[in-house]
Formats: structure tokens, sequence, C-alpha cells
């Protein structure tokens, strides 16, 4: 299964993934969950060198921006991890983004097509993954006219190709408001608001707003489809 956590950086993303008793964060169980680090060597926002290792030898790190490294990998995964329950990719638009610009004084139209097949491989790896392993993609947002926001692409030929939020069953954006107190308050969308085009299926979520707490997003998961 597919789902989407969309959000401007700072906003709560990535802080979502590890346990952070300080602010109330469950997040994800390390032992049960692989982290896909596209943006490497990005650092993660919580205690503990909780995700190192080859996948292949039983580790639950992966450090490449490679679609097809990628996608080979959520395939491995689902086939013969069957101890891994969760896949992080953060932050997913740089799968885009990176090729592109190793890309970029290639002229004409093939390279953004290509870039469409290739996101479209790590996409649909995880769509046809075994039913009890979640992919949780990090993304990036960008403006949109119609619908205020988008997950961000690299340009209108892609999206040309693909409707990205097409494949996902979740998609929840992240939102940060000061209080009274003017103290950050971090939470995820759950459904549109006016203002985000959240989605997810009707009953999941009893609130539009949540904590932005991927642990507490998986629980709800696995009630609603158990």
């Amino acid at each position: 299964m597919n789902i989407g956590i969309i959000g401007k950086t700072g906003t709560g993303k990535t802080t979502s993934i590890g346990e952070i008793k300080e602010i109330g964060i469950k997040g994800l169980d390390p032992k049960e969950t692989v982290l896909i680090n596209v943006a490497y060597p990005k650092d993660l926002p919580f205690k503990g060198n909780l995700y190192t290792g080859k996948i292949s030898e039983g580790g639950n790190l992966l450090e490449s921006s490679d679609a097809k490294v990628i996608a080979d990998s959520i395939v491995y995964i689902s086939a013969n991890r069957k101890d891994i329950k969760n896949i992080i990719v953060d932050d997913g638009q740089y799968i885009m983004a990176f090729e592109f610009m190793q890309r970029a004084k290639e002229t004409g139209y093939n390279k953004f097509a290509d870039i469409g097949v290739n996101i479209n491989k790590v996409l649909q790896a995880s769509r046809n993954a075994r039913k009890d392993l979640k992919v949780f993609f990090l993304w990036h947002p960008e403006e949109d006219k119609d619908l205020g926001f988008k997950m961000k692409t690299v340009g209108t030929m892609v999206d040309n190709y693909l409707t990205l939020e097409g494949l996902f069953t979740i998609l929840l954006y992240s939102k940060v408001e000061r209080g009274q107190d003017n103290k950050p308050k971090y939470s995820f969308v759950t459904n549109n608001d006016g203002q985000y085009p959240a989605k997810s299926p009707v009953g999941m979520f009893n609130d539009l707003y949540i904590p932005n707490d991927l642990g507490l997003v998986s629980q709800k998961i696995n009630e609603y489809y158990s």
C-alpha cells in the first residue's frame, strides 16, 4: 500500500518516523521498518543509530536515489523480508529531481518520459507488494491552480504522463500552526480541509487533524483493514 506524507521542509515529516518521547511521538518500530534514504547522507531528527545495515543481510537501511535500485529493493523486501512491515522513502521527489539534474544538459523530451517511467516503477513495486507491507513516501508539495497543492514533480511533462496522487490510497499533508503560547503545533491533515487536498478512506481517521506520528497512522490503517 502506498501512503503519501506530503509537506514542506520543517513541517514534521521525517520527525514522524521515530519515537520521540519528549513530544509524544510513538513512531515506527525500527525492527519492522526499512528506511530508504533518497537524499543521503541526510541525518534523522531523532536519537539513536536505529537504521543501519544492508537489507539483504538483515539490515534496515538503503541509501540510494536510483529508481531501479529502490524498486528492486521494495520487491525484495516484499518477497524475502516478512519481518518488515513498513518502508519509508525519504524524500520521494528526489528520485526524479536527482535524475533530472544528472541529465539536465540533455536536449529533447525523452529524459522526462524516462523520469516518469522510472518513478512509476517505484510506485508500482510498492502497490504490488504484499498486503501487510506499508510504503510511506515522504514528499514535498508544489502549488497547483486547481487543487491548491500537489505532489512535486520535475514539470508538466511528467504530470501529463502520471497523476501521482492517483497511485496512493492515503495522502496526508503535514501542517504547522502556532498556538496562543506561540509554540509550533505539528499535525497531519487526513482529508481535504479546504487548504490541503489530503485523502483517506472514510472512517479510517476520526479527526481531520491528527498528531504527526507514523506509529499512530500505521495503527489506524491496521485497525481499518482488519
